[in-house]
């Protein structure tokens, strides 16, 4: 029997989702078009065969605090020591959840049982993600996952997890894809676009798993659970912009305007323009409407932060904004953008 028509037969095991990390502000957009039918493919592995392949490249990670031991026996929420899930992706690299291995003194991955001290390449709190060096003999026993395509994800689509819910490692669980387009809160509070929702169980322990397709490949990183039938993943397409620059730098650097806006009727109002920010210093305040950066129209509050998003630090952009009734423009330079 093939996935597709196992999940559409209600054959997925249940199971109470309980929280990972409370979601702050998910937000989902105004009903939009249609989304086309998706058919099953011949060639689609059932879940038995997709775990068999699957499983051999997730681990446990866990971040110890400092000043606590590493507990014996399965975690606890009391023991100081931070438990989520990972999944390789090749050269030694485990993907795991920023909020993992936030502040831990010392990481370790564990495979069947063996705990094995790994080191962390670099973590990104804007979207919750982290890569972490596991050593060689370990790496030969991962077997990397293909990455798919978070972009072709729709509504009604497979979904399957595997990860390390409350210490039970390398359990499956399975569902759909609930909704895409979602915005979550990160960790530092700026918002994770694009975030993938799934019904299939997630509890405390997934964090940082694999969120998989029907073939098998990555489509999202487990972040966040409600409790209730609700999980968000960061998109695979997020993953792939962020790992070279974790590799590379340790961390990812974004380009700053340094202004807080919100949605008016002809644009993005400043609510405020950060103190010696770079909108700031090119002469941008409270009041101003901005409806146009390097000339890409902001018809609202998102529009901002899009249009920054995809530009660097250094980088200098023209904004147009209505003061007093009248369009102005003003040329800024960009910064990067501070952590919280």
């Amino acid at each position: 029997m093939r996935i597709w028509p196992s999940l559409v037969a209600g054959l997925v095991s249940g199971g109470v989702v309980a929280a990972v990390l409370l979601v702050s502000g998910a937000v989902g957009d105004e009903e939009g078009p249609e989304a086309p039918t998706r058919a099953p493919r011949p060639d689609e592995p059932t879940l038995t065969d997709l775990y068999a392949t699957a499983r051999t490249g997730v681990v446990v990670v866990e971040g110890r605090q400092p000043g606590v031991r590493w507990p014996q026996g399965p975690p606890r929420e009391d023991d100081g020591v931070a438990t989520g899930s990972g999944f390789a992706i090749g050269d030694r690299l485990v993907v795991t959840n920023q909020h993992v291995v936030a502040g831990a003194e010392e990481v370790a991955v564990r495979q069947r049982g063996r705990r094995v001290r790994a080191s962390v390449v670099g973590s990104d709190p804007s979207t919750d993600l982290a890569l972490v060096r596991v050593r060689p003999a370990q790496a030969r026993r991962l077997k990397a996952l293909p990455l798919g395509n978070s972009g072709e994800v729709r509504p009604g689509d497979p979904a399957v997890v595997i990860g390390n819910p409350l210490g039970l490692a390398r359990t499956i669980t399975a569902g759909v894809i609930s909704a895409v387009d979602r915005r979550i809160e990160a960790p530092d509070g700026f918002p994770i676009r694009d975030a993938i929702q799934t019904d299939a169980a997630v509890n405390p322990g997934n964090s940082g798993g694999p969120l998989l397709d029907a073939r098998g490949r990555v489509i999202g990183v487990i972040s966040q659970g409600r409790g209730d039938g609700i999980a968000f993943a960061v998109p695979v397409d997020t993953l792939e912009r962020v790992v070279p620059q974790l590799e590379r730098d340790g961390r990812v650097r974004r380009a700053y305007l340094g202004v807080t806006t919100s949605t008016v009727r002809r644009g993005a109002v400043v609510r405020e323009a950060v103190g010696r920010g770079p909108a700031a210093r090119a002469g941008l305040r409270g009041g101003d409407v901005i409806v146009s950066i390097g000339g890409d129209r902001v018809r609202s509050s998102d529009d901002v932060a899009a249009v920054i998003a995809d530009r660097s630090p250094g980088d200098r952009v023209t904004v147009e904004y209505l003061r007093d009734g009248e369009t102005r423009s003003v040329d800024v330079v960009l910064r990067t953008r501070p952590a919280r």
